[in-house]
């Protein structure tokens, strides 16, 4: 019924909303971005996104391209049931127990549907992307903190409250340091694209104030070129990524993990260097099927997991 269908992606980051037309199939018809102020407010965010949902329903109306819902993709915990964002606000003032899909759905006339960013992205990758094919799947967002999902015989692990998959608050290091959760040594507190930068800064002897620019892409890139403090802390982050995925290997035995996120997309080496520390440190069985690769939609994976899960929620089927 709604093979040929189109949906409204639309996915709210830190710094900037996406929306994107999507066809039931993954295909990706338009997409826009929206950047974002840096002091948010809910009341400016949901101003915002109203915005950029009108302006890419006006723009595919001139191609006779009438979506017919929309999914919405948000960090955080969600009522996905309800279209209820929870928290935490991540920097947005108010941003907690938000009736998204009411609110957007009141604006708009469309039915909207709202999921977790990490838990859409694992949808679109198992789906269209690097997992394709695969029912045991586990997906890890390596960006400023780390978010994941699991897939378990073809459907999507959310576990009491919706809250199941919150891969980058396990502990791999209990002496470590409390992360902005207030959980010790947390895998997101020594792995992420956050520890990273925090790292180079020790090493190079800067604090967070004198060295605020640099970012985890610079430090891949100085690392490329030599540099060895940034060689150094890129190979012990990887060692770290790795410890964090053969944890997840030893327990669910995937046949696929796949890394998505902002530092996935760093050079092969950076991937073959987190394979070979999660195998290293995994039981032998559990890892003898498993595949580590990159994602393969990129930042779109949000977006089409969004529009997908709103098209196949429509169709009254659960995801």
């Amino acid at each position: 019924m709604y093979k040929y269908a189109t949906a409204i992606g639309a996915d709210i980051t830190r710094f900037s909303i996406r929306v994107a037309v999507i066809r039931m199939e993954g295909e990706v018809i338009c997409e826009e971005t929206f950047p974002l102020k840096s002091k948010q407010t809910k009341d400016y965010i949901l101003s915002e996104l109203n915005q950029a949902i009108s302006l890419m329903r006006q723009k595919v109306a001139a191609e006779a391209i009438n979506p017919i819902t929309i999914g919405i993709s948000a960090s955080g915990f969600i009522d996905h049931e309800r279209g209820i964002v929870l928290g935490p606000g991540h920097g947005i003032k108010d941003w907690t127990n938000v009736p998204l899909a009411k609110i957007i759905n009141k604006d708009t006339g469309l039915p909207v549907f709202v999921g977790n960013d990490a838990n859409l992205m694992t949808i679109a990758e198992q789906r269209y992307g690097a997992a394709n094919g695969y029912r045991n799947v586990i997906f890890v967002a390596l960006r400023s903190g780390i978010g994941g999902g699991i897939v378990i015989n073809g459907n999507l692990y959310r576990g009491v409250n919706n809250a199941g998959g919150e891969i980058g608050q396990m502990i791999i290091n209990f002496s470590g340091g409390i992360s902005e959760t207030g959980i010790r040594g947390s895998f997101e507190h020594f792995a992420s694209a956050s520890a990273l930068v925090r790292r180079y800064n020790e090493e190079k002897g800067t604090d967070r104030g004198s060295n605020a620019k640099i970012t985890a892409r610079d430090i891949f890139e100085l690392s490329y070129k030599k540099d060895k403090i940034a060689s150094r802390v890129v190979m012990e982050n990887a060692m770290l990524v790795g410890i964090g995925l053969s944890n997840l290997i030893t327990i669910f035995a995937p046949e696929i993990i796949v890394i998505g996120g902002g530092m996935a997309e760093a050079r092969d080496s950076y991937i073959d260097m987190i394979r070979e520390s999660a195998f290293s440190n995994s039981l032998e069985n559990c890892r003898a099927e498993v595949k580590i690769e990159r994602a393969a939609l990129g930042s779109r994976s949000a977006l089409i997991g969004a529009a997908v899960y709103s098209l196949t929620r429509l169709a009254g089927k659960t995801i």
